[in-house]
């Protein structure tokens, strides 16, 4: 039963005295009172439900027993800012009894309170956030030897047979194309960091970053070949051009590396009008194996160092993937195709209405 005013007079006093962040929410999930430190948390966007609060963490697997040796409290990171972490407690206002947090909104029909506490700063998180800089450093590591062994062996071998010479400056510039896109990644995670990730929301033209997005693959990849499928002519949707672009190239770059049945198959990506919906989506599928369940709902998180070099998809790209189209308004997902292979889409709002020249896809 929700509280009556004058108690939550009361648990408002306590509330605003609390430097962690907290809110109250009813039995139905709603928040009902929010304190200082959590307006400022979300201030970019207030928090609406208790399933809208939970669907902006992650769960990790970072032992709580520094944290919490009850064993009462979880361990979260923020999915739009990755190197923020958060303990997780919740209160029964009805037995003040502690527990881990509810799945859903009305999951247990009473008024709860819930408490963040900041602790990125935490010397016991130090490995933590170091495993994130070795995942980059992953990332860096294999486009950054070719590029430097290609240009030493160009620069030192001048007597290379031209078809020696012509297949080492491509490896140097597919690699050096690679690191380019790793570095626009990592400058969008900076830009999460700082919270000024602002894309535009503007109409852009779909067809026109699929394109391009085809164009820029088979270049780099010539032994790729991708299958425009799905409406054709103008289609509008929602965004930021740039950032679209770079998320529907991430899709595709993320199906190249993953292996195919056979080797040679085509991709392909496809764009879906769903009108009923009101929303635009992008298709890359390919013919690769099945992907465990698990697998495909981290797809889009961020992996963990030790397993990036195992994980049978996923990786920064596709984080970054993520956080552009939501950050947009939109979704994505990853599913296994009923006839085989997988695809990997992301949807946005569409849109209808003219189109300048510059909010097309990059070249």
């Amino acid at each position: 039963m929700t509280p009556p005013d004058e108690d939550l007079r009361g648990i408002r006093a306590l509330v605003d005295a609390v430097p962690e962040a907290v809110l109250v929410m009813e039995p139905n999930g709603q928040v009902r009172m929010t304190n200082a430190a959590a307006d400022r948390l979300f201030a970019d966007r207030p928090v609406q439900n208790q399933t809208d609060l939970l669907s902006r963490f992650e769960p990790t697997t970072v032992d709580t027993t520094e944290y919490d040796p009850r064993g009462d409290a979880l361990i979260l990171r923020q999915r739009h800012r990755p190197n923020r972490w958060f303990t997780l407690r919740t209160v029964d206002l009805d037995d003040n009894g502690a527990g881990a947090a509810p799945e859903g909104p009305a999951a247990s029909g009473r008024s709860m309170v819930f408490v963040l506490r900041d602790i990125t700063d935490s010397r016991d998180l130090r490995p933590v956030r170091e495993a994130f800089l070795g995942l980059v450093s992953h990332e860096l590591r294999t486009p950054i030897t070719t590029i430097y062994a290609g240009s030493s062996v160009l620069a030192r071998q001048p007597g290379l047979s031209p078809p020696a010479t012509r297949m080492l400056a491509h490896d140097v510039s597919a690699e050096a194309a690679r690191l380019y896109d790793i570095v626009e990644d990592l400058l969008v995670l900076a830009r999460i960091e700082r919270g000024v990730l602002d894309p535009l929301d503007e109409p852009v033209r779909i067809d026109r970053v699929v394109e391009s997005t085809i164009r820029v693959a088979t270049q780099r990849h010539g032994s790729v070949r991708i299958r425009r499928l799905g409406v054709l002519g103008d289609v509008v949707a929602h965004g930021d051009a740039t950032y679209v672009d770079q998320a529907c190239r991430n899709l595709v770059l993320a199906a190249i590396r993953r292996p195919r049945q056979p080797e040679d198959a085509d991709l392909g990506i496809e764009i879906r009008s769903r009108r009923e919906d009101h929303e635009v989506q992008v298709v890359v599928s390919d013919a690769g194996p099945a992907v465990d369940p698990a697998d495909l709902a981290s797809a889009f998180d961020l992996p963990d160092v030790a397993d990036a070099p195992h994980q049978p998809i996923g990786g920064l790209g596709l984080f970054v993937a993520r956080q552009i189209i939501e950050a947009m308004g939109g979704r994505t997902w990853a599913a296994n195709r009923p006839g085989g292979g997988l695809e990997l889409g992301f949807a946005l709002r569409s849109g209808a209405g003219p189109v300048r020249g510059e909010m097309t896809g990059a070249n």
